[in-house]
């Protein structure tokens, strides 16, 4: 009785629909671009319009057919055509990689296919190291270059099992393996085991970037105010490049509900949660991230290339999916679709609950500002400008601060909490935020940069880097011309204003204080080694 009622309070809210509409109106225009919107709810669609332009010079408009590249929601489609293998027995999950693609490195430790769904290999992402060796992600980025560069990787970034790091190199593999397991290329797998049972006419993975497709949208950005578009020959198989409509994608949806195409096996473990090595699980599984929202349990996957930014949400418990397909790289999609939950669905979920500090909860923020450093990719800078604090957690932009408590700071645009603690004498000398813990560091009074210059090349990108100091700062040039600034942090660590290379770790002879080489860091890929000497 009780879902009969909820049924009905969804289908009769008429104002919802008018909401959603009104959340999109400042996209809803024939000179910005905006995206394609579906709510279903229980097999019934409650919403699909779209918004905006799909190609603003010919003025054509978004609609529920116009094909989008969902970018990384592509992961689940993926991770069910490897699902599809395990369950006719021609792979297993805790198979080594190597047993059926002896050529790629052997690394030491064994990566199976769950590691790879998982996030759990500790392969390097790949868009990460074609930035560091000088290529633009606008560039013509095939299969074959990316491949070559998952087999080129020297070491981990962590042993197999023990870490979650998103990498898009494990999908390029999982694809890899459907192909050399099937006999048939990854696009005329998926198309003929899931797109056309489920009569998904309008669904492919991009393996031809000159293909004509039609309907297909354009993306763009914005620069001072006006929107600029931005080139996608991407063919990155698995991990991104499927190319659908919100049309088509309520039908997938709708599969995972109704399960006409694949066995229980196969929808058991699409919905199954990844584990590390010591049985702690986390939240993402077969290309779907698990989570919450406001009380209620949510399945979701959201993607982000070129200009495009999109995202499927489900809260399963009301059987309740909400797509935003936009081609607006200023739009945050995944924000957008939990609007749009909240506008149908506010009266199931709990209150949101901001925290309430008082000036009496809060030390001085100067007993915070200084150097933070995680390791690795992680440098955390907090500055004092005048009464408020911002950090800088690089590549990212100074973005303000806000007190939640004693020892606590919350940094809203990062999403990140940051709490510390402190000595015997009442000085903070800690911070940990996500699992990272951090001493506050102190830069020496030797300022000189001079040491650093020189040439540093890669093995492993094929790529050479000439570094030279101009004042407080160092400039890396690669053979492009592209050139990287890096400002430094605390002896050794520089910082720098671009996603690829955030921190770099320079790394002296003990005995004679000479620089040998860097480390180049990001999240997804860490410790790429430039050797000093050209």
């Amino acid at each position: 009785m009780i879902r009969v009622l909820i049924c009905l309070f969804l289908v009769v809210q008429t104002p919802a629909y008018a909401q959603v509409d009104e959340l999109f109106r400042a996209w809803d225009t024939d000179k910005s671009p905006g995206a394609a919107v579906a709510v279903l709810y229980r097999g019934a669609v409650l919403h699909h319009e779209g918004y905006g332009m799909a190609n603003l010079e010919h003025r054509i408009p978004i609609t529920s057919t116009s094909v989008f590249d969902v970018a990384s929601v592509s992961k689940q489609f993926c991770a069910f055509a490897i699902a599809l293998l395990v369950d006719e027995g021609r792979i297993a999950l805790d198979d080594d990689v190597r047993t059926h693609m002896p050529e790629l490195p052997d690394f030491g430790h064994t990566i199976t296919l769950r590691h790879l769904l998982y996030h759990t290999s500790g392969l390097r992402d790949w868009p990460g190291m074609l930035a560091m060796a000088g290529r633009n992600m606008e560039d013509v980025i095939s299969m074959n270059e990316i491949t070559t560069f998952i087999k080129n990787q020297r070491t981990l970034n962590f042993v197999s099992g023990t870490q979650y790091s998103y990498s898009n190199s494990g999908y390029t593999v999982l694809a890899l393996l459907i192909e050399r397991l099937s006999g048939q290329s990854f696009r005329t797998f998926t198309e003929e085991r899931i797109f056309a049972p489920l009569d998904m006419t309008r669904t492919h993975f991009q393996d031809d970037h000159e293909e004509i497709i039609p309907g297909r949208v354009i993306s763009y950005t914005s620069q001072f105010g006006k929107p600029r578009r931005i080139g996608n020959g991407l063919m990155a198989l698995g991990s991104s490049s499927l190319h659908t409509t919100t049309e088509d994608l309520l039908k997938w949806v709708q599969n995972l509900e109704d399960q006409k195409i694949g066995s229980p096996a196969v929808h058991a473990m699409m919905s199954s949660q990844g584990q590390l090595n010591d049985g702690s699980e986390i939240s993402y599984g077969f290309g779907l991230v698990r989570g919450t929202y406001r009380g209620l349990t949510t399945i979701s996957h959201s993607g982000g290339w070129a200009g495009f930014r999109t995202v499927i949400l489900r809260i399963p418990d009301y059987e309740f999916t909400a797509i935003v397909l936009s081609n607006s790289a200023i739009m945050n999609a995944p924000t957008m679709a939990r609007r749009i939950a909240e506008h149908y669905l506010d009266a199931f979920m709990s209150p949101p609950n901001p925290p309430t500090v008082t000036a009496d909860d809060v030390p001085p923020l100067s007993d915070y500002t200084g150097v933070y450093d995680f390791g690795k990719a992680a440098v955390l800078q907090i500055i004092a400008r005048g009464e408020s604090l911002s950090t800088h957690w690089p590549p990212t932009p100074p973005v303000p601060v806000q007190p939640i408590g004693v020892d606590s700071l919350r940094i809203p645009a990062l999403n990140l909490t940051i709490t510390f603690t402190r000595d015997s004498s009442g000085s903070v000398t800690n911070a940990s935020t996500q699992g990272l813990n951090a001493e506050r560091r102190y830069q020496s009074e030797d300022t000189s940069l001079s040491m650093y210059e020189g040439c540093y090349t890669s093995e492993e990108l094929g790529v050479s880097y000439s570094v030279n100091a101009h004042d407080t700062v160092l400039v890396a040039s690669d053979p492009r011309g592209k050139k990287l600034t890096f400002t430094k942090a605390v002896d050794h660590v520089f910082v720098g204003e671009t996603w690829f290379v955030p921190v770099i770790r320079m790394e002296a002879d003990k005995t004679t204080g000479t620089v040998t080489h860097f480390e180049a860091n990001n999240p997804r890929s860490l410790h790429v080694r430039f050797i000093k000497g050209c």
